[in-house]
């Protein structure tokens, strides 16, 4: 079913990370681009994080709907991310994940929050963002890749003993970024991107922190959360269109 809209959908994602990732003091709406917590998390604006930019971080990346953390323990914990010399995703994001859950009301699980505070405080580690719709897209693509037999759960998380399966996630996701590399439309807007980016100035023009990898799954993960929202658009890409227009991610 994604084939259909193949061309749109890369198309919007390549946009959205030309958008997200341009000057760092440029807003989108009301929202810091993803340059700012590059900067901020890189210590580029000369201090540490504060709670009040812990605070805007999670309410840009709509951690906080109805919900109210403990913003200097965030901080901290975004401080000590930043600051770690070694950080092995497959272990770290669930412990950050571990220790951001207290932190939140009514939380038990905050593996969405580790993963985006990592992307930023661990750019040149790959790192892949943990979103519904991007787990929709990655259950999907799994089950086109085993050749579309069984029935499809979209909707469930990667999950193992009632918890957040990081590790597998990722994996699905290595897969989706392999499966990537071989499509030249893929490759085509990811040089794109890193052609725009290099020649730039700013942030995103330094290659040892926005590195080629980077730059690589901001795309990906651009292309499985709009796959995703077109799936859940589509009442989770059950066989039979129902005629409803295709509405993108801003």
């Amino acid at each position: 079913m994604l084939e259909a809209y193949r061309k749109e959908l890369l198309a919007a994602a390549e946009a959205d990370v030309i958008k997200w990732c341009g000057p760092h003091d440029l807003k989108i709406g009301r929202n810091q681009p993803d340059t700012h917590w590059l900067m901020l998390f890189q210590g580029r604006y000369g201090g540490p994080v504060t709670a009040e930019q812990a605070h805007r971080f999670l309410v840009t990346f709509q951690l906080t709907m109805f919900r109210t953390w403990d913003v200097d323990a965030a901080a901290e914990a975004i401080r000590d991310t930043s600051e770690a010399s070694e950080f092995t995703p497959l272990t770290a994001i669930p412990a950050l994940s571990a220790r951001l859950a207290p932190l939140v009301e009514r939380s038990t699980q905050e593996t969405s929050a580790a993963s985006k505070i990592a992307t930023f405080a661990q750019p040149t580690t790959r790192v892949y963002i943990w979103d519904k719709l991007a787990t929709r897209s990655a259950r999907y693509r799994d089950w086109v890749r085993s050749g579309g037999t069984g029935r499809k759960k979209l909707g469930s998380l990667f999950v193992h003993e009632g918890r957040h399966d990081y590790p597998a996630y990722y994996a699905a996701c290595d897969r989706a970024m392999e499966d990537e590399r071989e499509r030249p439309d893929f490759i085509a807007a990811r040089d794109r991107l890193i052609a725009r980016f290099r020649a730039g100035d700013g942030i995103m023009s330094e290659a040892a922190i926005a590195t080629d990898d980077f730059i690589e799954r901001r795309l990906l993960d651009k292309l499985m959360f709009a796959e995703g929202n077109l799936l859940r658009r589509k009442k989770g890409g059950n066989d039979g269109d129902d005629g409803a227009p295709i509405l993108l991610a801003a």
